[in-house]
C-alpha cells in the first residue's frame, strides 16, 4: 500500500483550485451547543459521584472498584459497535442526528437516577445507571465528534470548530464545579461540599439545559456532507485500520502521550493534598484549570491556521511537557498555593492543544481513508479515539502500585510519609508526563497529512463526487 504521503502529493494536484467548501461559523455554532450539557455532568459522573455512592450509599468501596472494572470492559465492546453502527446507519438526510438524539434521551434518562443517590441504593441500582450512562454517552458522543468532522472538512475551519466544541465542553465543566458554591452562598447548601442535594439540582439543570441544546443543535446545524461511499464492516476494520499509517501513527502517539495524561490526573489531588498539603485550594485550581483550558482553545485554532494541526499539536505538548518540570522546586507548604497556581494555568493553557488539533487530524485521517478506500469510517474512528482517551486515562492505577509498593507513598489521613517516598510522588507528578509525552512528539511532527495534502484529498474527493453525479464509472 502506499504511504499517504505518495498517495495525495502527485506535482500536478493544484490544491488551490477547489478548495475545500467552507460554511459561515455561525451556521456551525448550534452544532457545539450540547456539549456544554455532557460538559457539566460527565467530570461529575467520573470523578465524584462514585465516592458519594460509596459515602451516603448503601455500596462499599470493593464493590466500587469491581464496579468500575466491569465498565471497562463494558467501553471496550459498546465503543467500537457505537462507531460501526452510527456509520452503517448513517442517513443521506438527517446524517447523525438520529443517533445523538438517542444517545442524549439515554443519557438524561440515566443522569436523572444517578444524581439521586438514594439512601438506601446498592451496587446494583448504581451499576444499572452507570451502564446505561456509559452507553448513552458514547451513544452521543462518538457520532457527535464525527459529525462534526463532516460539518467543517475546510482544514483550519475543521480546527476552529473543535476549539469551539472544547471551550463549550469546559463550559459546562464551569457549571459542575461552580455550583456548590453560587448553592452555598445563594444560603441552599450549609456548606461547598458535594452532595447529594447538589447532585440533584444539577441533576434539575441538566433536565433544562441538555434538551434545550439538543433542539437547538438539530434544528439549525446542517447534517453535514460525507463523500458517496461504502460504510465498512467490522470484520474488515481493524485489518484497514492496520493499514492506514497516518492513522498507526496518530494513535501510537495518542496512546503512549495518553498515558502521561492518564498519571497526571490520577496523582493531581493526591499530589497537592499529602505531598504539597495544600488540598484545601484544589476547588480553586480546577476552576483555574478550566479557565486556562477554555481560554486556550481560540488561540489554538488561530495557531493551526499558522503552523499546521500536527506542529501546533507538537508546539503544545513540548510547552505542555516543560510546564510541569519547575513544579519540582516548589516546596510543600502554604507557600506553594501562588506557584501552583501559575503552574497548573500554565500547564492547563498548554494542554489546551489536545483538545484541537488532534480532533480536527483525525478528520483528515477519516477523509484520507475516503480516498484510498472508498469506505467512511468516521464513527469507527472517532470510537477508536475516545475509548484508547478512557484506556490510558486508567494508567494512573499502576503509578499508584509504584508508589505504594517501591517508594512506600501513603495517602491516608495523618500519614507521614519519608524523604524517598515524597521524592517518588515528585517525580511520578512531574517528570512521568512529560516523559511520556516527549516520546509522543516524534510521531506528529512530520505528519504525513498536512495542509497542503489534506487540500489534495478534498479536491480528489469532490472530483470524484463530481464523476459519480454525472453517471461516469
Amino acid at each position: 500500500m502506499n504511504s499517504a504521503v505518495d498517495v495525495v502529493s502527485e506535482p500536478e494536484v493544484n490544491p488551490v483550485a477547489t478548495p475545500a467548501p467552507k460554511r459561515s461559523m455561525r451556521k456551525l455554532i448550534p452544532y457545539v451547543l450540547p456539549t456544554i450539557a455532557t460538559g457539566s455532568v460527565t467530570g461529575a459522573i467520573y470523578a465524584i459521584l462514585p465516592s458519594l455512592y460509596a459515602k451516603y450509599a448503601a455500596v462499599t468501596m470493593v464493590q466500587l472498584g469491581t464496579l468500575l472494572a466491569a465498565l471497562r470492559i463494558w467501553d471496550a465492546v459498546s465503543d467500537p459497535l457505537i462507531g460501526y453502527w452510527s456509520d452503517k446507519t448513517r442517513s443521506p438526510r438527517y446524517g447523525r442526528k438520529p443517533w445523538v438524539i438517542a444517545g442524549s434521551l439515554t443519557l438524561c434518562a440515566s443522569v436523572w437516577f444517578l444524581f439521586q443517590v438514594p439512601e438506601n441504593a446498592g451496587i446494583a441500582y448504581l451499576g444499572l445507571w452507570l451502564f446505561v450512562f456509559y452507553f448513552g454517552f458514547t451513544a452521543h458522543d462518538v457520532p457527535h465528534l464525527a459529525w462534526g468532522s463532516e460539518l467543517a472538512p475546510e482544514y483550519d475551519q475543521r480546527a476552529k470548530l473543535f476549539s469551539f466544541r472544547s471551550m463549550a465542553d469546559t463550559t459546562g465543566g464551569f457549571i459542575y464545579t461552580g455550583l456548590p458554591i453560587v448553592l452555598f452562598y445563594l444560603g441552599i447548601t450549609a456548606s461547598t461540599e458535594y452532595t447529594p442535594e447538589v447532585f440533584r439540582k444539577l441533576s434539575t439543570a441538566m433536565l433544562l439545559l441538555f434538551p434545550l441544546t439538543m433542539i437547538i443543535a438539530v434544528r439549525f446545524a446542517p447534517a453535514g456532507e460525507v463523500a458517496a461511499t461504502e460504510r465498512g464492516d467490522l470484520k474488515s476494520l481493524f485489518r484497514d485500520a492496520l493499514r492506514n499509517p497516518p492513522l498507526l501513527r496518530f494513535m501510537s502517539a495518542f496512546v503512549i502521550s495518553g498515558i502521561g495524561s492518564g498519571v497526571y490526573v490520577a496523582l493531581f489531588f493526591p499530589y497537592f493534598d499529602s505531598y504539597l498539603h495544600i488540598g484545601d485550594k484544589v476547588p480553586h485550581m480546577l476552576v483555574m484549570a478550566m479557565a486556562a483550558q477554555f481560554i486556550s482553545q481560540p488561540f489554538w485554532a488561530k495557531m493551526v491556521g499558522i503552523l499546521g494541526k500536527h506542529r501546533t499539536w507538537a508546539y503544545g505538548w513540548i510547552a505542555n511537557s516543560l510546564s510541569l518540570l519547575p513544579m519540582m522546586l516548589i516546596q510543600p507548604g502554604p507557600g506553594a498555593v501562588l506557584p501552583v497556581m501559575i503552574a497548573t494555568f500554565f500547564y492547563c493553557f498548554t494542554n489546551g492543544v489536545s483538545s484541537v488539533a488532534p480532533q480536527a487530524l483525525l478528520g483528515d485521517i477519516v477523509d484520507y481513508e475516503v480516498l484510498t478506500r472508498g469506505v467512511d469510517r468516521a464513527g469507527n474512528y472517532y470510537a477508536l479515539y475516545f475509548f484508547l482517551a478512557k484506556l490510558t486515562s486508567s494508567a494512573g492505577a499502576f503509578v499508584f502500585v509504584i508508589l505504594g509498593v517501591v517508594f512506600g507513598y501513603q495517602i491516608a489521613e495523618g500519614a507521614v510519609n519519608t524523604d524517598f517516598a515524597n521524592k517518588g510522588m515528585m517525580v511520578s507528578f512531574c517528570v512521568l508526563p512529560s516523559l511520556f509525552q516527549f516520546l509522543a512528539i516524534p510521531l506528529i511532527w512530520n505528519f504525513p497529512i498536512d495542509r497542503r495534502r489534506h487540500a489534495i484529498i478534498r479536491k480528489r474527493l469532490g472530483q470524484r463526487e463530481a464523476r459519480l453525479a454525472s453517471g461516469e464509472r
